[in-house]
């Protein structure tokens, strides 16, 4: 047996036994929250959990170690090697774990609770500072003044490659006060929309306001030490916001399209957390996806089931999955798009709009064939 084969053969063992484990514990989280309320999940789920989560576990780790499979055209062979091709792809298993249980409960509830997107939102950060190559792969061109450009791997910040974009200083870690300023401002807008008010007490400080101070001091931590770790978490926060940001609009257009709410908060939170994870660049591909998912799901259901009310969080988190595993072609295809800001901003305007506009006509066509 080559040492090659014995390495795919003992990598494969271990993703699969992490993949029991963590589906072993999907199951009885998601078995423990539906017994709070009263909604029993089925004697079965428990053993379909782990082997869902086994066999997820090794594809996962065939794809991205075995094959890099979402690494850039011309720099697989060389990534091979690559330390980062794991510690990604644990961080992908703790991301579809939450997908997961994000999914389950809200095709069975309509709600996707905070215990999975705030803890998510805080493991992503904590994933970007930790281990900054946890964020996406990109191939990079370097300028060199005695030949062509040579392309170097990388991994996608908020403005382009992490190590290689060309970001503004004062954007930077200590002693530069704005990066400070804007990595706090975007947490506690996070901590004010994303999270519950605490219970009065008359104790303080209670959990909520417990994380705005342990965050905030752990954000100055990571400004002090700075480097691409600090770029990491700027990444990670940027991603939250926008990918928050975009479905709150898309929220408040399609609701008053339809008169009335048409999605919930957990959609927000829910984002919010993928971007946390992903960066904001790979959540407009997966709200882009989601739509046309959302959208298929919508119709299949109301011609088989006359069903017209329909959760959006899996259209996000199947469209956020497949973003992860399908992301080397699909960045390849629309990377270039993401250089012109203007055009951008477009593109997500639109697709802001074409939702509203799609639910309106939904709502209409609805109406009609209920009476």
């Amino acid at each position: 047996m080559t040492d090659a084969l014995a390495g795919s053969l003992w990598g494969a063992a271990l993703a699969a036994v992490a993949g029991a484990v963590l589906g072993g514990l999907l199951t009885a989280a998601v078995r423990r929250w539906f017994a709070a309320t009263d909604e029993p999940a089925g004697a079965a789920a428990g053993r379909w959990g782990v082997a869902a989560g086994l066999v997820a576990a090794v594809a996962l780790w065939w794809w991205e170690v075995r094959l890099a499979g979402q690494v850039p055209d011309g720099l697989r062979e060389t990534a091979a090697a690559d330390p980062a091709l794991v510690w990604r792809c644990l961080a992908h298993m703790a991301l579809f774990w939450l997908l997961a249980a994000a999914t389950w409960i809200d095709l069975r509830q309509r709600v996707i609770p905070d215990w999975i997107t705030i803890p998510g939102v805080l493991a992503g950060l904590l994933a970007a500072w930790v281990f900054p190559d946890s964020l996406l792969p990109v191939a990079v061109e370097v300028p060199r003044s005695f030949a062509v450009p040579a392309v170097e791997p990388d991994v996608l910040g908020f403005l382009g490659g992490l190590r290689t974009a060309s970001v503004p200083e004062w954007l930077g870690a200590a002693p530069h006060l704005p990066g400070l300023l804007l990595v706090a401002g975007l947490f506690a807008a996070w901590w004010a929309i994303c999270t519950e008010p605490d219970v009065q007490t008359g104790r303080w400080p209670g959990p909520r306001s417990m994380l705005l101070v342990v965050g905030m001091a752990a954000l100055l931590g990571a400004w002090i030490v700075g480097g691409d770790r600090f770029r990491a978490l700027e990444t990670a926060l940027v991603g939250m916001a926008v990918s928050g940001g975009i479905v709150w609009a898309t929220r408040a257009g399609a609701s008053r399209a339809l008169g009335r709410e048409a999605m919930g908060l957990g959609d927000v939170t829910l984002m919010a957390m993928v971007g946390a994870w992903l960066g904001w660049q790979a959540c407009v591909l997966t709200f882009f996806l989601a739509t046309f998912l959302g959208l298929t799901h919508g119709l299949f259901q109301f011609v088989r089931h006359r069903e017209s009310e329909l959760p959006f969080g899996p259209s996000l988190c199947l469209a956020a999955a497949l973003v992860v595993v399908g992301w080397r072609p699909l960045w390849q295809a629309v990377a270039i798009h993401f250089e012109d800001p203007m055009r951008l901003a477009a593109v997500v305007v639109a697709i802001v709009l074409l939702t509203a506009i799609t639910l309106f006509a939904w709502r209409l066509l609805r109406d009609r064939l209920h009476n």
